[in-house]
């Protein structure tokens, strides 16, 4: 009994150093990913996320650069598309606030958008 039980820790021990061992030497390498590479599911979220910062910052230069990893020829197009997308979907209205607020911020408002355009009040 005595036996098995060392030879079942040495067994375990000796494992776990050659998976150690295998793994420091031969490490996963990363595949090429990225922004531009993401699934338009994630794209969207991901614009809806840096619309919500945008939101809640109104740091419009940091928006822009957000918006640029995504690799989209033009982002402020893609934020009206998606924006009227989710118009069309009957998405939440709180997340189309946020995006017609950061398309806004591009300088594009369409008549689909007005109905949740920011209000600015006037002086």
């Amino acid at each position: 009994m005595r036996q098995t039980l060392v030879a079942v820790i040495i067994s375990l021990a000796l494992g776990a150093l050659i998976g150690l061992g295998l793994g420091w030497f031969y490490p996963v390498e990363q595949p090429q990913t990225g922004f531009d590479l993401l699934h338009p599911d994630y794209k969207a979220d991901y614009t809806l996320m840096v619309s919500a910062v945008y939101a809640s910052d109104g740091d419009l230069d940091a928006a822009q650069a957000r918006m640029g990893r995504l690799a989209e020829p033009d982002p402020a197009a893609y934020v009206v598309r998606l924006t009227e997308g989710y118009i069309d979907e009957g998405r939440n209205p709180q997340d189309i606030r946020s995006l017609v607020g950061l398309s806004a911020a591009f300088g594009y408002i369409t008549p689909a958008m007005q109905p949740y355009a920011p209000v600015i009040p006037s002086p």
